[in-house]
């Protein structure tokens, strides 16, 4: 008989698994991770509290870590699709743990009328939150080599299928060289301020002047009415003064606008990025040149993820990432390559001008695809799938009334179940490292009581291992269904990594049954790691 004290315990748990730490049973520790195949590894802790966890995942074919609190399933998954799904809120994933799936054919070729049956490109794509219509935009050109450029549009119900609208071009020209859009309007960037009309931003060509950006609304996306000039050329040696052009605009959260373009001087096709904001978007205030050309974000595409800004732009071939804090939009980081021309006849020339949308949890883009055989432009897609091989910063924290999970940094928070005994599991494919478990730690039973309250295995009696809190494997919860997990796509596996199936219980036994008066701070965080 053993008899348990009321006296809070200290839980304190670090694992890098550099060796094989005998507090897990089950799985094995290869090149300073926990791996498994078929088996079940468990870390048993005394009753808790409260507690702080955090960890690293590695999936490498297809998996999930789910979470389950007193027989109400809270799971947060990895799927194979992209997402991150925790108590019903669906995620995109990290950018970074994506790879970029392109389709074979284009989706939006050159047309039969004059004003794109020589190319489409320089596309721009937004779906209306309020129809939920998607919208496509394109240059289209007459012909090859920079002939007149004017804008069309496609719509579609899905994303997928495409209808050109009758009313193309909905942005054209005048032929009319001395005015600032009469001889190109091309390469448009589109944002919706929120219940209110659509605002194009474009570059527009002026005969002997160059590119400058233009501005023109629409109350549909349809219907648009050109607004003149919205930032002109810089003065005499500004890194601006020969062009503007590839503009991208996004609307902040605090109601900012702001727009990115390509700078050029009169030698240069291609130049550094400027960086302009807008209170309103009509009357802009230019902040200079923010990355020189050799690391300019060319033809970007910028999206607002739960992560932060992320930009995909065309560079060398090939599209790149680049990252930034909502909070410094003009302060960019390279995020590496992310897709390379080539994969069909149709674009292996180059590619550029990536547009990139993600619709719930799926990331897409679309951009143009150029072949020096045909000399033709054409608008592709590619859709972001889950990356193997990639590791996921985890943290779980409860007070005992919440339950936070938090990826890479994003956290959502759940109420739990009163008293709910609770348990943490990492099913599937994965790999763990760097696991912290920290919390207070509260036997269950005061009295004369054996082992069977004590959360062990019922033996007849508790050993000294018991008393430590680390019960043995055969005392684990039923494994959940691997159904239930999302699975990832399989493909190229990071350096290091192992592609046999995995999976890893991280168990927290059980919370200590709160009384109903009980007071409790909510919403743990999560220590800096």
């Amino acid at each position: 008989m053993l008899l348990l004290s009321p006296v809070a315990l200290a839980l304190d748990y670090t694992d890098d698994f550099s060796t094989d730490q005998a507090a897990w049973s089950g799985g094995e520790v290869v090149d300073g991770v926990l791996r498994l195949t078929d088996e079940t590894a468990t870390l048993v802790a005394d009753p808790v509290e409260s507690f702080v966890a955090t960890l690293r995942v590695r999936m490498t074919t297809e998996g999930s870590v789910a979470i389950d609190a007193g027989g109400e399933a809270l799971t947060l998954q990895f799927s194979g699709a992209g997402a991150v799904v925790f108590a019903g809120t669906r995620l995109p994933l990290p950018p970074e743990h994506l790879r970029w799936e392109p389709a074979a054919n284009p989706v939006i070729e050159p047309g039969a009328d004059y004003w794109d049956g020589g190319n489409t490109l320089h596309c721009e794509v937004l779906r209306d939150p309020d129809s939920g219509t998607w919208f496509l935009y394109w240059t289209g050109e007459m012909a090859s080599g920079y002939p007149y450029r004017q804008i069309g549009v496609a719509t579609s119900t899905d994303g997928v299928s495409w209808e050109r609208y009758a009313g193309n071009p909905v942005l054209t020209i005048d032929y009319d060289r001395t005015s600032i859009d009469g001889i190109h309007v091309h390469m448009p960037t589109v944002v919706r301020e929120s219940g209110g009309d659509f605002h194009m931003y474009y570059s527009c060509y002026q005969n002997d002047v160059g590119n400058r950006l233009c501005h023109a609304t629409s109350p549909d996306g349809l219907a648009w009415t050109p607004q003149g000039m919205a930032l002109d050329k810089g003065g005499p040696g500004e890194f601006d003064e020969g062009s503007l052009r590839m503009p991208d605009a996004w609307i902040g959260d605090d109601g900012t606008w702001h727009l990115w373009y390509d700078g050029t001087d009169p030698t240069e096709h291609y130049g550094g990025t400027g960086y302009a904001t807008s209170a309103d978007g009509w009357t802009w205030t230019k902040h200079g040149e923010i990355l020189p050309a050799e690391s300019a974000l060319q033809a970007l595409s910028v999206w607002r993820s739960p992560y932060g800004l992320v930009s995909f732009h065309n560079k060398d071939d090939a599209f790149r990432m680049a990252t930034a804090d909502p909070a410094d939009p003009a302060t960019w980081t390279d995020a590496g390559e992310v897709l390379r021309k080539g994969w069909a006849a149709w674009n292996d020339g180059y590619i550029q001008a990536p547009s990139v949308w993600v619709d719930g949890s799926t990331w897409r883009m679309w951009f143009n695809g150029y072949t020096y055989t045909e000399a033709r432009e054409r608008i592709g897609y590619a859709e972001g799938e889950a990356l193997p091989g990639t590791w996921l910063d985890v943290g779980l924290a409860s007070d005992g009334a919440q339950l936070t999970a938090t990826v890479n940094g994003v956290s959502t928070t759940v109420d739990l179940p009163s008293g709910s005994p609770l348990r943490v599991v990492a099913i599937g494919t994965a790999e763990l490292d760097d696991v912290a478990v920290r919390g207070e730690s509260t036997p269950t039973d005061t009295g004369g009581d054996t082992g069977a309250d004590t959360g062990a295995a019922d033996t007849g009696g508790d050993t000294a291992a018991a008393d430590t809190g680390r019960d043995s494997a055969a005392e684990a919860v039923d494994e959940p269904d691997p159904e239930a997990g999302c699975g990832c796509q399989s493909g190229p596996v990071a350096a290091g990594s192992f592609a046999l199936p995995l999976a890893a219980w991280v168990l927290v036994r059980r919370f200590s049954r709160r009384s109903a008066n009980a007071t409790r701070p909510r919403g743990a965080a999560l220590p800096p790691r």
